[in-house]
């Protein structure tokens, strides 16, 4: 095994740790807030963070910094759609799962909220084991991204490449 081959394989290793999930809650429902916290509590890897009122979600997201939001539809002031678009479209946020949490179960209303970005929908109150699947399997996915984005940035530093020095499907 050549050094190089080594140094790519004590960069990976940094990554394969499991990292702590947090989740966003933006619900105007104080009891909904409570009822999640209340799921999520003996899930010792996943930090539960709330946000009652919708026009402190940006600054609370930034806070936090979720690896899954979960978003009401329906809160006084605010549409949730508008509020799926606007995360989707900010730089800081587009790439974080996205999962519509909602009382309303209309397949249009899901339809729209998915062309929007949503990455899932999810009726008011969901069973717990469903909930914690859907929080983990989003949020993984987002933390493997993460890690795999910056493990390439680290292996185009070490060889020298620019981004666009490394052609690879698995790099891309």
């Amino acid at each position: 095994m050549n050094m190089y081959s080594q140094d790519v394989d004590s960069i990976a290793d940094q990554y394969v740790t499991s990292l702590p999930i947090s989740v966003l809650l933006i619900d105007d429902e104080f009891l909904i807030g409570e009822a999640m916290r209340i799921k999520l509590s003996s899930e010792t890897d996943i930090i539960f963070n709330y946000c009652k009122e919708p026009d402190k979600a940006l600054e609370t997201a930034i806070g936090v910094q979720p690896t899954v939001i979960m978003l009401d539809l329906v809160m006084p002031g605010v549409n949730g759609l508008t509020m799926v678009k606007f995360f989707k479209s900010s730089e800081d946020f587009r790439d974080v799962p996205l999962i519509v949490l909602s009382a309303r179960e209309e397949p249009e209303l899901k339809k729209k909220a998915i062309a929007l970005g949503a990455n899932d929908y999810m009726i008011k109150l969901p069973d717990k084991t469903d909930l914690v699947a859907r929080i983990r399997c989003h949020s993984e996915r987002y933390i493997y991204k993460q890690q795999r984005d910056e493990l390439i940035m680290k292996i185009r530093a070490m060889s020298g490449q620019n981004n666009d020095g490394l052609s690879s499907p698995y790099l891309d």
